[in-house]
């Protein structure tokens, strides 16, 4: 534990820009882009501005332009092997997202069983397709929406999302629900059926209403994120699955035979549109839209059978039978289409009646490899409002080469686009921002411990390089024997703390004012400055800490973003902390490269390694624990050494307490620059086989 402590000491603080793929609308000109496709679902570029005709409500438009813009998708990457070390993650720049992609499950209405699919295909999905130019983010509609809190290309992190998912359907919607009948129907005296029947209608007039309002709330959820995206480049896509996107209803007279006309005055016995819905998804359409957001929609209930199983239970009236079964088939057909209209609105893909997801998450992100960008100039009846309302301009796209199809966004609200609000300040916009600031370069350690009450703590060391600061001369007071000038700056830093959906949990601002002269400011711009800074966590789980620095000078900015994974230690499974790594001697030889915060090593050297392991089981023989380690290092996701399996058997250990995991590694003088994983793996032999294993990595540079 001695050891673990003194590593943690650290030295105290004293390419290309892609083109706009939005409907840009303003009083001069309109922007779409428009995706062609030939019968095989392959892109048609090579078209010029004359192979395409646009209309508004009807009328021709004049186009200007036909722009082809190549697709976005990165370079083909190795897949990683299984066992593989995580690669780290060290941010994301504008210029190299080739790919913006935003995952919205809508756990409200999804089952159980499309929520298990849902997370086969998403797991697969950032396991084998996500690359390193994409950023990506994971949305529940059950949970409160951080939007650019989450965007990230931290396979880890995507996937400690997903496992996160629950079955919770609220939204009781589903339309293959067995089919029970209510006996009181079949009554032979009229009027009890009827009111049976009647009261059955208002049951099922309520669960729509609730549904019109769910589903709403959960497209305005959609619009959120979909607000969000405009900060990122380039074309984006939002995935959302969904079991249920349903905009109308349709008489309940069609599939109740025998309705009474006091049944059918029951207010939405009649069906019609569900107005919130509708409402919704059409802003949500147009802020995709304007936005250059395509929205693609997933069905994760895949090809289901609509007829009567083992588990019906029907009417015995053949009439009534009848009308039940039509009745699913029909709640299960109109479940779909408010997912095929988001899709066809915003130029995007509706996928459903198809096992298939993770094939189907494949094609949508293939749809990106190309779009063309029409422009035409509006004429003054594109922004009139009708009653002093906005209206909401339909548009077609029509192509006169034949054999081709064309997918596009099919309308916007005659609004010229708003200017932007006020910005906000620079140390906020980089701490929020998807993409890490850079003038100021920034790194974060944090490291899990449990506290003497068990509460979980994080211990987190920050780096700053200086060198990018705005140092002033400040002279010498007149009295100071050394009248060497001194170099002064000052930096504001801004430390938050979230949760898994992006909420915020803790927030800490901080003023440091660095003055520094002579071999300490030569020092100082040579190794950069760390901090040690400690909170005490929530409760277990995922979070996310974010911090960003300002250079109150210059208004240089950095910032450095970290996932964290604390394991729950009350459950008495076996857990670890993270990991501690230096260089061995690079205390006592001055070398803070070498240090916790900085991890710079050179070909050679001997790393030293610590940790704290919990929750170990003591043999029932002997009284003592019964572990067994091995140490694996990666290079580029790929391992290069694996150490043999070495017991681990400390005298004297009570149960409960925590064990103190030391140990070094000498890299080979051959070691090749780059970047390095080194990862930990405790085995508890006296625990169930479940729970035998904690494993931990931390990454380090060879220069």
């Amino acid at each position: 534990m001695k050891l673990f402590r003194l590593l943690l000491v650290s030295v105290l603080l004293s390419g290309q820009t892609l083109p706009e793929s939005t409907i840009r609308v303003n009083v001069n000109l309109i922007q779409i882009d428009v995706t062609v496709t030939d019968r095989t679902g392959k892109h048609v570029p090579g078209l010029k501005v004359d192979d395409f005709e646009v209309f508004r409500d009807g009328k021709k438009q004049a186009l200007k332009s036909a722009l082809w813009v190549e697709g976005q998708r990165p370079k083909e990457q190795p897949t990683e092997e299984a066992g593989t070390a995580p690669r780290a993650s060290k941010g994301i720049r504008p210029t190299e997202v080739r790919r913006t992609i935003a995952l919205l499950i809508d756990d409200l209405s999804l089952g159980f069983e499309s929520s298990n699919y849902a997370r086969m295909a998403l797991r697969e999905f950032v396991e084998k397709q996500v690359q390193p130019g994409d950023l990506v983010a994971l949305f529940r509609s059950s949970a409160g929406l951080g939007v650019l809190q989450q965007f990230t290309n931290n396979k880890q992190q995507l996937l400690a999302q997903i496992d996160g998912t629950r079955f919770r359907s609220i939204n009781a919607v589903d339309s293959l629900a067995p089919i029970r009948n209510n006996q009181m129907e079949d009554d032979p005296n009229p009027s009890i059926a009827q009111m049976a029947m009647e009261e059955r209608l208002r049951e099922e007039v309520m669960n729509q209403q609730r549904q019109d309002f769910t589903t709403a709330s959960m497209l305005n959820a959609a619009q959120y994120v979909v607000r969000g995206l405009k900060e990122l480049p380039g074309r984006k896509s939002l995935i959302l699955f969904s079991d249920s996107l349903q905009v109308v209803d349709a008489p309940k007279g069609m599939t109740n035979p025998g309705m009474s006309n006091a049944a059918s005055m029951i207010p939405g016995a009649m069906g019609g549109s569900r107005y919130m819905t509708i409402n919704a998804a059409r802003n949500l359409t147009d802020s995709a839209n304007r936005h250059g957001v395509v929205l693609y929609t997933i069905d994760p209930r895949g090809l289901v059978y609509t007829g009567l199983t083992a588990a019906d239970m029907p009417s015995g009236n053949a009439r009534r039978m009848m009308g039940q079964m039509e009745q699913r088939q029909l709640d299960f057909n109109q479940s779909q289409d408010g997912l095929v209209m988001l899709a066809e609105e915003t130029g995007g893909l509706s996928f459903r009646n198809r096992n298939d997801i993770a094939t189907a998450l494949g094609e949508a992100l293939a749809d990106q490899e190309g779009y063309y960008l029409l422009s035409f100039q509006p004429d003054d009846a594109t922004f009139e409002q009708a009653k002093g309302a906005d209206v909401y301009r339909k548009l077609q796209v029509k192509l006169k080469p034949s054999g081709l199809k064309v997918r596009y966004r099919r309308g916007f609200y005659g609004v010229p686009d708003r200017q932007e609000g006020p910005s906000v300040s620079p140390i906020v916009s980089s701490l929020l921002s998807p993409f890490r600031a850079t003038d100021i370069a920034v790194r974060m350690t944090p490291i899990f411990l449990s506290g003497d009450k068990g509460q979980p703590i994080l211990r987190t060391m920050v780096h700053f390089d200086v060198s990018e600061l705005a140092f002033q001369d400040v002279p010498a007071e007149p009295g100071d024997k050394n009248q060497e000038v001194w170099k002064k700056a000052s930096l504001n830093q801004l430390v938050v703390l979230f949760d898994q959906n992006g909420q915020q949990l803790k927030q800490v601002g901080k003023s440091h004012a660095v003055s520094l002269r002579g071999d300490g400011f030569a020092k100082v711009m040579q190794s950069g400055l760390s901090q040690e800074m400690e909170m005490e966590l929530p409760r277990a789980g995922s979070f996310q800490l974010r911090t960003a620095v300002l250079d109150t000078n210059s208004k240089k900015a950095g910032s450095a973003t970290e996932y964290i994974e604390i394991p729950d230690l009350k459950s008495k499974k076996l857990a670890m902390s993270d990991l501690v790594l230096t260089r061995e001697n690079w205390e006592a030889e001055n070398d803070p490269a070498g240090g916790p915060a900085r991890r710079l090593m050179k070909p050679g050297v001997t790393l030293s390694y610590a940790a704290m392991v919990y929750n170990a089981r003591l043999a029932k023989a002997g009284g003592q624990a019964n572990l067994v380690t091995q140490v694996i290092l990666y290079r580029n996701g790929k391992s290069v050494y694996v150490g043999n399996k070495a017991p681990f058997q400390p005298q004297g250990h009570t149960e409960g307490e925590g064990l103190s995991v030391t140990g070094s590694l000498k890299l080979g003088t051959g070691s090749a620059p780059g970047e390095y994983v080194l990862q930990i793996a405790v085995q508890d032999l006296e625990a169930p086989k479940k729970q035998q294993f904690a494993v931990r990595s931390i990454d380090f540079e060879v220069r």
